[in-house]
C-alpha cells in the first residue's frame, strides 16, 4: 500500500510543470494567438475581396505585368506587394522613380480596375498632379491628383504571395482558418480531460493515503490494546 502511495505522489509530482515551463507555454500561446489573428485577418479580408492592411500597412495582389522590367523594384504579376498608407500631405514626399497605388481617372479602363501601380515619372507639386507609368508599359498613365494616391510601395513578399493565391481559394480558406480552429478546440479539449483524469488520480492518491494513515492507526491502537492486555496479565500471574 505504501509503495502504491509514493509512487502515484512520483507520478503526479512529474506531471506538474515548472515555472520556466509554464512561462514558456504561455509565451507560446501568445506568439500564436497574435500570428493566428493576424492571418486570420488578411485571410477574412482577402476572401471578401477587400484590401487587407495591418498597422497603416496595405497588401496588394499584382494581377498584370505593367510593372515586369529589369529595374530592382519591378514585380510582375501573381505577386504581392507591400505598400505604406499615405494621405494627400505625404504626396509632398513623394519623388521621381516612387512606386504608388492609386485611383486611375482613365475612363478607358476596364471596370474592375479599382487601383493601380506604377512608378512616378512627372510630379508637380504646385498644382498636386502625378503622372505615372508601368515599367513594361510604352505610354504614359493620364495624369492624377495627390487625392488619388492610396499608398507606397515598401516591398513585396513570396510568401504573402503564395498565402494570398491560398485564402483566395475556399480550399484554402478552410486549410488556414477552419483546420486551425478545430485543432485549437481539439487542443482545449485534450486540457479539459487530462486536468479532469489529474484530479483524478489526485483525490485517488488522498483516498489510498486516507486509507493507509486508518490502518496505521488501528494497527497502533491494536498493539497498544494488546500490551495493556498482555500487561494485566503478568499482573494477575503475579497475584
Amino acid at each position: 500500500m505504501k509503495k502504491l502511495i509514493i509512487n502515484k505522489k512520483n507520478t503526479a509530482e512529474k506531471k506538474k510543470k515548472s515555472p520556466i515551463r509554464i512561462t514558456f507555454d504561455i509565451i507560446g500561446y501568445v506568439i500564436f494567438s497574435v500570428i493566428f489573428i493576424l492571418i486570420l485577418v488578411v485571410a477574412i479580408q482577402a476572401f471578401r475581396g477587400q484590401q487587407p492592411s495591418l498597422f497603416g500597412y496595405c497588401y496588394y495582389y499584382i494581377e498584370t505585368d505593367s510593372m515586369k522590367g529589369e529595374q530592382k523594384d519591378s514585380f510582375s504579376s501573381k505577386t504581392v506587394i507591400i505598400s505604406k498608407i499615405i494621405d494627400e500631405e505625404d504626396c509632398y514626399s513623394l519623388k521621381v522613380g516612387d512606386i504608388i497605388t492609386f485611383v486611375p481617372t482613365d475612363l478607358n479602363l476596364p471596370t474592375y480596375v479599382t487601383t493601380e501601380t506604377h512608378r512616378i515619372v512627372e510630379i508637380d507639386y504646385n498644382e498636386k498632379t502625378i503622372i505615372t507609368k508601368g515599367d513594361a508599359n510604352n505610354l504614359n498613365d493620364s495624369e492624377i491628383n495627390f487625392s488619388n494616391v492610396k499608398s507606397k510601395y515598401v516591398g513585396k513578399s513570396r510568401f504573402l504571395s503564395g498565402l494570398y493565391r491560398l485564402v483566395k481559394s475556399v480550399y484554402g480558406f478552410i486549410f488556414l482558418i477552419f483546420l486551425p480552429i478545430l485543432a485549437l478546440i481539439i487542443t482545449q479539449i485534450y486540457s479539459l480531460v487530462l486536468s479532469v483524469k489529474k484530479e483524478k488520480i489526485k483525490e485517488e492518491t488522498e483516498s489510498l493515503e486516507k486509507d493507509y494513515n486508518l490502518s496505521l492507526e488501528e494497527k497502533k491502537k491494536k498493539l497498544e490494546e494488546e500490551a495493556i492486555k498482555e500487561y494485566l496479565d503478568k499482573m494477575n500471574e503475579k497475584k
